[in-house]
């Protein structure tokens, strides 16, 4: 009864917790794998890949104190809230600052009817220089 108990209290656990640990990748043909790393998101980026757009899920002030080149401004995810949504045929490549807040972000976005949707995760991982000027 015990070993039931604990695991019962595990996956409950894990369910509850998943959408930290979670990743979302809706990206077609594995594109996700080519861009889970800095160094993949930053071909991306020196490419111009016009298929991709990197949205910074953070606040508005924080996406002004440094965000991931050519990234757009996308509180919380919430799309309505956007002047200029992206298209919802593009690669939606979300982060936050530490990868905790981007889950939901992804999910919101996902239900609003975006099909690509790729978790990166947070702006603490990337090694590069960031862009602080203003959307």
């Amino acid at each position: 009864m015990k070993w039931r108990s604990f695991f019962a209290s595990l996956l409950l656990l894990l369910t509850f917790f998943s959408p930290a640990w979670a990743q979302t990748d809706t990206l077609p043909d594995g594109l996700g794998n080519e861009i889970r790393t800095p160094e993949g998101l930053k071909a991306v980026i020196d490419r111009r890949d016009p298929r991709f757009v990197i949205v910074d899920v953070r606040s508005p002030a924080e996406y002004a104190a440094g965000h991931i080149p050519t990234a757009i401004n996308v509180p919380g995810g919430v799309i309505g809230d956007v002047k200029a949504p992206p298209p919802k045929d593009k690669y939606i490549v979300v982060y936050c600052h530490g990868g905790m807040k981007a889950p939901s972000a992804c999910e919101k976005m996902l239900a609003d009817g975006y099909r690509y949707v790729f978790l990166w995760g947070g702006i603490v991982n990337w090694p590069y220089p960031k862009e602080t000027s203003s959307q």
